[in-house]
């Protein structure tokens, strides 16, 4: 076998040039470098543990079949992270995207897939499948391959028996991926290339050909080359701006703003083969929220949800940093509709999924889906799903406050005018009590012009409720009433703040009062069963419009009791005993 130091050319090899070809060298942080120039060094490790034969030198460019390269020698000059030379492949692609510069992770939505979470995924579709699966496993939005790990490491497993020349020769047709990332692509393809290695070692060396590049450099969205029986992704996240062309189509899974990670999800259904299996780690709150309504109900056509399970824990878990709520879901191209199983996963030290229960997707799929996040809101949600009421059913609407203050800065103040109104800030609704926040006093009035009388003034009892909240907040519905007392005590006319939703009735004669509404938001019920309805920390008009509600007789029977039974009574109908 060949020394160390004779399987890394002292030269910037072929491979390394490759890396940075297609960046140009601009996206790729100093940091990110010394990641990749610690790769041959790795490599050199890699090999002699497979203990390869017969002194073959067995360098990156002699083992790896590389995309072509157009020549970049910077590489070089950086000095290689030594900490990484003994890691495993999954340490070292979490290094290169840790050490991206947040400016380009952030602006790519790109985020490291701990390798928990990457075998939990690959279960997941297992379950679905009922099987290992016999097709291609494959990755649109690849990074360092690291989510194709559990597939490559069980198909070679299942591959013992099978000739070394042969296993080499079809893995490309089991395992692949695909990244913008020409860096992460090549990176990956040394990662998943190592594992291949004892493959190789057995294969006589005078038939020995490079190992295959089982990822490419190409945008994801695109079909792949094969038809994939399942398809594992941690799609990049964030908001995207589509073309004319781009918005026609994606037409059918787009409702307003498009996000990357639910055309990824849109994508990989498409490609899919029939009765195939797509498993994705995505944020949760596409199960609520209307931009997500056409892609729910697309998916629920297409390609059913199976399994859901909740990541419990976001610190600590992703080392990229990752603030929403996260979910593993997998879906069934073509399978009839069925029960969702419905889990949550804790990873504190070790990985332990517990069971939540099964439900099914709402018949009207492109409402949000109401699915339990916890065993205790199993009963909550099968009480709600029987319940066919909603807001409008009672003559209420909800709308966003109306005031941006910045806009209208000029306009305000910390005294009253003849023609200025209060302003209700978000702040004022804390603790459930309309009151005047005092970190708000400096910005208390709005001045109002003529033009603002007709949007930006409310004039009529309302309840009013926050729209952003903490992930850490104990609740996440936090109402007040603005009766008629208050509403006259402050001049009978106020302006809101668009951080605050407004609630108000057309019937003055509706069952659904403003005091019982207010209880219903302030109950436990109504709060656990807004946070199944979506994932997210905000608050919407839309989310709060889903929220189902019981029949004429039940609200009949709860505006006859006192407001200290209340609570009580409505966590009763909800099938909430505590």
């Amino acid at each position: 076998m060949a020394k160390a130091e004779a399987a890394v050319p002292i030269r910037a090899n072929r491979a390394r040039r490759a890396v940075l070809a297609t960046q140009g060298g601009t996206e790729l942080s100093r940091s990110a470098l010394s990641v990749l120039a610690a790769v041959p060094h790795w490599w050199e490790r890699r090999v002699d543990a497979a203990k390869i034969d017969n002194g073959q030198t067995l360098g990156i460019d002699a083992a790896v079949a590389f995309p072509s390269a157009l020549g970049w020698e910077g590489l070089e000059a950086v000095p290689p992270r030594e900490d990484l030379f003994d890691a495993s492949p999954e340490e070292l692609a979490d290094a290169y995207v840790v050490a991206l510069d947040d400016a380009v992770r952030t602006a790519n939505g790109r985020h490291y897939t701990p390798i928990a979470l990457a075998h939990e995924l690959y279960e997941q579709a297992v379950m679905s499948l009922r099987g290992r699966p016999t097709g291609l496993v494959w990755d649109p939005a690849c990074g360092a391959g690291m989510l194709l790990l559990p597939a490559l490491r069980a198909w070679l497993d299942g591959q013992r028996s099978t000739r070394p020349e042969i296993v080499l020769a079809a893995v490309g047709a089991a395992v692949g991926g695909r990244d913008l990332d020409s860096a992460a692509v090549w990176l990956g393809n040394v990662l998943l290339a190592s594992e291949l290695l004892p493959v190789w070692a057995k294969v006589p060396p005078s038939r020995r050909r490079p190992l295959p590049e089982l990822l490419e450099v190409g945008n994801g969205l695109d079909a792949p080359s094969a038809i994939p029986q399942v398809t594992i992704l941690n799609p990049p996240y964030g908001r995207v701006r589509l073309s004319p062309e781009d918005r026609k189509r994606w037409q059918h899974v787009v409702y307003g703003h498009a996000n990357r990670y639910g055309l990824f999800m849109a994508s990989a259904v498409e490609h899919l083969a029939s009765g195939g299996a797509v498993s994705a780690l995505v944020p949760a709150g596409w199960l609520g929220g209307s931009y997500f309504q056409r892609l729910r109900s697309y998916l629920a056509s297409t390609a059913p949800l199976t399994n859901i399970t909740y990541v419990t824990d976001r610190a600590g878990v992703f080392s990229t940093g990752v603030l929403q709520e996260t979910v593993l879901v997998t879906f069934r191209k073509g399978k009839a509709p069925q029960t969702v199983a419905c889990d949550r996963l804790t990873m504190n030290g070790k990985t332990l999924r517990t069971a939540i229960g099964k439900k099914r997707v709402p018949q009207e799929a492109d409402r949000p889906w109401l699915l339990p996040r916890h065993g205790g809101d199993v009963p909550l949600v099968k009480a709600a799903q029987r319940m066919s009421k909603r807001l409008e059913d009672y003559g209420w609407s909800v709308s966003t406050g109306p005031l941006v203050w910045n806009r209208h800065k000029p306009q305000l103040s910390a005294s009253p005018s003849e023609s200025s109104v209060k302003i209700v800030w978000a702040g004022d609704l804390e603790g459930g009590e309309l009151h005047e926040d005092p970190a708000r006093d400096k910005l208390r009035y709005l001045q109002l012009r003529d033009k603002d009388r007709r949007v930006l003034v409310l004039d009529r009892p309302a309840v009013l409720v926050q729209r952003t909240t903490a992930p850490e907040q104990p609740r996440r519905l936090l109402a007040a009433a603005l009766d008629t007392e208050t509403l006259t005590r402050w001049g009978g006319r106020v302006s809101v703040e668009n951080h605050v939703n407004v609630l108000t009735c057309e019937h003055e004669d509706s069952l659904l009062t403003p005091r019982l509404l207010t209880a219903l938001l302030d109950s436990d019920a109504l709060d656990r069963l807004y946070r199944c309805l979506t994932g997210s920390v905000a608050v919407s008009a839309y989310e709060l419009a889903a929220l189902p509600l019981p029949g004429p007789k039940l609200l009949q029977e709860w505006a006859a009791l006192p407001l200290e039974r209340l609570p009580q009574a409505i966590n009763a109908g909800y099938g909430l005993d505590s």
